[in-house]
């Protein structure tokens, strides 16, 4: 059993059904923890590792939702904390994402982190739905002003050092958004430690025109992008242009933002979109940047390359 902390603005579903406790709809924001079961699939292990394509050798089942107010929230992020000594993960998903999905997500990043209680969800009301893409858009812009003050809150209570802010694909706009928001009028230092911008959905050059703004919020600020990304080449043709998370030819230097290339690996997925939750290499590099805290030049399985506009590292398979 793995049990996830979360923070989320969907409205209730079906209170009398433990796996339909939030919809896709707006709501007020509420706090709790979500129980997942990991349960080994006899055989599959072995086939899982060995295969070009992702094959899951464990089922994951949302088992329980509980729901408390924010103080209980910030008692057990405080007993986690302390437990552990370490710093505090707050991961934001991205687009066509159910509750139950995001927990499922969640769940799988915190156990492959070995965080153990230190991974906080924040989840915003997107649809479990891949043609709703325009109504998730809509979505997390809605939330930024609610994520803008759960942040405020989190800095308050844990400082600069402790936390650590992770976004994926829409979520990462939100995120991005949020912090430029919090970031006015501060001149006291950055508010959070590391920023990680998974296959982000942001149109690149507005990205760079924020990057002022954005910079000095957080100490560090590492991107993962890849040409494989099937779901941000869709973005591509929607907005018209490049997103942030596309790699190769496509990928986006900024100075001071650490860019990791990670097309070199194998696409395991079908939309090549989530390889932070079942790529090994990716999972590895992750974990030594957020519990290790170390650069893009101390972390192994990087190589540096360098273009006119200025450098990135390709990820090893």
């Amino acid at each position: 059993m793995v049990s996830v902390l979360f923070a989320t603005l969907r409205n209730h579903g079906q209170v009398d059904k433990p796996v339909a406790y939030y919809g896709d709809s707006r709501g007020r924001l509420t706090t709790g923890s979500c129980e997942m079961e990991f349960r080994p699939v006899n055989g599959l292990k072995q086939l899982a590792d060995s295969s070009p394509f992702y094959i899951p050798d464990r089922i994951r089942s949302l088992r329980k939702i509980t729901e408390f107010p924010q103080e209980e929230l910030w008692k057990r992020l405080d007993n986690a904390v302390a437990r552990d000594n370490g710093n505090l993960v707050l991961y934001i998903h991205g687009y066509n994402i159910s509750f139950q999905k995001a927990c499922r997500r969640a769940a799988t990043f915190q156990r492959e982190l070995d965080l153990h209680g230190r991974l906080l969800l924040f989840s915003w009301p997107a649809n479990g739905n891949l043609l709703t893409y325009t109504q998730d858009v809509a979505d997390i812009s809605w939330s930024v002003n609610y994520l803008e003050n759960f942040l405020a809150s989190l800095h308050l209570r844990y400082g600069a050092e402790r936390v650590s802010l992770v976004g994926h694909s829409l979520g990462a706009r939100g995120l991005v958004e949020a912090l430029i928001h919090l970031g006015y009028g501060n001149t006291g230092g950055p508010l959070f430690n590391e920023l990680v911008l998974i296959a982000p959905d942001i149109d690149s050059q507005v990205f760079l025109q924020r990057l002022a703004e954005l910079q000095p919020q957080v100490q560090r600020i590492t991107l993962y992008a890849s040409a494989n990304d099937k779901a941000l080449k869709f973005s591509n043709e929607v907005h018209g242009a490049v997103r942030l998370g596309e790699g190769g030819e496509r990928l986006t230097l900024a100075p001071g933002v650490e860019t990791i290339d990670v097309s070199a690996l194998e696409s395991r997925s079908v939309s090549g979109h989530i390889y932070h939750q079942h790529d090994s290499s990716v999972i590895a590099d992750i974990k030594q940047l957020i519990d290790e805290g170390k650069g893009a030049a101390g972390r192994s399985g990087l190589v540096r390359r360098s273009r006119q506009d200025g450098s990135y590292w390709v990820l090893q398979p």
